[in-house]
């Protein structure tokens, strides 16, 4: 019987120092755009909940970055795509500007800013290209020319689908990809693009959730009273191989086992020795038998598990019992038998865990 708790690359740099230009270069354009904040409560994306995250809005304020020798930033072109750490498990998502509040003018409000992976990115040259259907970003137009006017507010509407493999966090950030033109100064009148990694971020808590169950039958050693302790040596007494212990998690999480009886089947009402057989489990790779764990009922296993992630593998953890002692000379009975608890629990967004606890396999038991 089991009680599961829950909780909720040196030639192209040559090439590139030939010609003069470098994505390095690109990236420390004299304006653009940076400093990006918001001023709204963070919003809160559950990976399990079938409806996502949909319709949910973000103010964000949006700060330009202006060239040294005078002059300012006056349009900026811009997009979002994954950082490094979203990757390929962003698809789908959309980042959707709405208005903008300020010294500047919004256009492409409505069209979906976010490219994944794969996708064919928007032409944001030559600067005057507005945003259309088949050509999405986001063009912000400065109309002041004073401190005070460099920055203004973003309404973004987010939407997020269910089930996106996204690792357990407390904000979401994006890349930028932009163009800009700058007036005024001694680069006045001069277009530039670039790239800024994780330029934009938005309050959005991927909580660290996960779902689990048990899969398989009952851990049942079947009839075992003409097995004598002695013949277990030649011939193991083993429960089915292929009950597991199902996980998948957007982050790392922990595992506990106890016995309620100190991993012993007890007879109900059981007194005395001829009322008790010993046995052993192995779980998560660890061997836990009456004698590693004399005291009934206390946390035999404890493991820090690596993220299982959302995909249907997940993490499948075996569980499989031996037994140490045969049933011959005990009293009679058809229950014996034992409770496991074991507790599966999801960690802080800073611990990763530390071990893979879907590579553990029933070997050694």
């Amino acid at each position: 019987m089991f009680k599961i708790t829950t909780l909720k690359s040196v030639m192209l740099g040559f090439m590139g120092i030939m010609l003069g230009w470098s994505s390095a270069a690109q990236a420390q354009a004299a304006c653009g755009l940076s400093g990006i904040s918001a001023s709204a409560t963070p919003l809160v994306y559950d990976p399990f909940n079938p409806s996502g995250l949909s319709s949910a809005n973000i103010v964000l304020n949006i700060s330009r970055i202006n060239p040294p020798g005078g002059g300012t930033t006056s349009v900026l072109n811009f997009y979002l795509k994954p950082n490094v750490a979203t990757g390929a498990n962003a698809t789908g998502i959309q980042l959707i500007p709405l208005s903008v509040s300020g010294q500047a003018a919004l256009s492409g409000a409505g069209l979906n800013i976010f490219y994944g992976i794969g996708e064919t990115p928007p032409t944001l040259l030559p600067i005057g290209t507005s945003p259309t259907a088949g050509n999405r970003f986001a063009k912000i137009g400065f109309t002041g020319n004073n401190a005070g006017s460099d920055t203004v507010a973003v309404t973004f509407q987010v939407v997020l689908p269910p089930n996106l493999q996204l690792n357990a966090i407390q904000s979401l950030a994006f890349d930028a990809s932009f163009a800009c033109n700058i007036q005024g100064g001694s680069l006045n009148g001069q277009t530039q693009t670039g790239e800024r990694p994780n330029a934009v971020t938005f309050p959005v808590t991927v909580l660290s959730a996960l779902r689990t169950y048990f899969a398989g039958t009952a851990l049942d050693f079947g009839e075992i009273g003409n097995i004598t302790t002695a013949s277990l040596g030649g011939t193991p007494k083993l429960t089915g191989g292929s009950n597991y212990v199902f996980v998948q998690s957007s982050g790392a999480y922990s595992v506990t086992l106890a016995s309620q009886n100190g991993f012993k089947l007890f007879r109900p009402g059981a007194a005395t020795n001829a009322d008790k057989v010993n046995y052993q489990l192995r779980f998560l790779g660890v061997n836990v038998n009456p004698t590693s764990t004399p005291t009934a009922g206390a946390i035999a296993i404890t493991k820090s598990c690596q993220r299982a992630t959302l995909s249907t593998a997940g993490n499948s953890l075996p569980i499989q019992a031996k037994l140490l002692e045969g049933g011959s000379g005990k009293t009679p009975s058809p229950s014996y038998s034992d409770i496991l608890t074991i507790t599966v629990t999801p960690l802080i967004y800073s611990d990763n865990g530390t071990d893979a606890c879907g590579t553990y396999t029933l070997s050694g038991i």
